[in-house]
């Protein structure tokens, strides 16, 4: 039984959490639930057997991450849930923790309780490291990448390439190796930092830092240290041309 806390908020926000639980899940129940910051420091510090938090960003006297900084041991999984738009979510997509956004759709839910399944809880340390980084995007090493059935924490210095393959994107490592996740490209390029990454084409999105030559041939290639032969869109030749002389 994945025994869980509530933290929101909103009235609403939990009768449809609750609502969920009971419609969509078999093994999960509620045991606490908190409308506060306060309440959820009170909550989560008084609780001593839980698995999961479904946890608001924004609790009207603080926030998400103003509570975990207040929790010494952080032995359990949480999932953020949140009304922010887009542009707010890239601000904590560099945690690499769950979230959903509200309004919640059941899919989206049922998926987020599924991954609990195949995660190692101990993972959560790492998931915390990566988060207390939010604010600070020029700080970020790494990144979270969901595969199928598996959650990668991969160092940003060790990715060559991204490739984009319909709704997946294929990633390429220094050490030879492939991951496939199901994030689109457009994703990838939002969360990786500008300063380092570019996106060449349509399909492929690099590592400046291991191009190794830029080919004239055909239009415009890029030769990267793995001797991946990659093209560049005429569209996205000049941006890349200044990028490497600068």
């Amino acid at each position: 039984m994945i025994k869980t806390l509530l933290i929101d908020d909103e009235n609403n926000a939990l009768k449809t959490l609750q609502s969920y639980i009971h419609k969509y899940t078999k093994d999960v129940s509620v045991v606490g639930i908190a409308t506060s910051k306060k309440e959820a420091i009170d909550l989560i510090k008084n609780t001593k057997d839980f698995d999961l938090i479904l946890l608001d960003i924004n609790l009207g006297d603080g926030n998400a991450f103003e509570v975990l900084e207040q929790i010494p041991s952080k032995n359990f999984h949480i999932i953020f849930t949140t009304a922010y738009d887009e542009y707010a979510i890239k601000a904590f997509k560099y945690s690499a923790l769950d979230y959903l956004l509200k309004p919640i759709d059941p899919k989206e839910f049922m998926n987020a309780i599924e991954k609990l399944h195949t995660k190692d809880v101990s993972s959560l340390k790492n998931q915390l490291e990566l988060a207390s980084n939010r604010d600070k995007p020029h700080s970020i090493k790494k990144i979270v990448v969901n595969s199928s059935n598996e959650m990668h924490f991969i160092a940003i210095d060790d990715i060559i390439r991204l490739e984009s393959e319909k709704n997946y994107t294929d990633i390429y490592f220094t050490n030879g190796k492939r991951i496939t996740s199901s994030k689109t490209l457009k994703y990838y390029e939002e969360l990786l930092p500008e300063l380092i990454f570019f996106r060449i084409h349509q399909k492929h999105l690099v590592n400046t830092s291991f191009i190794k030559k830029y080919l004239k041939e055909d239009g415009g290639y890029v030769l990267l240290k793995d001797q991946s032969k990659l093209a560049v869109s005429r569209r996205k030749k000049e941006g890349l041309l200044n990028k490497l002389s600068s």
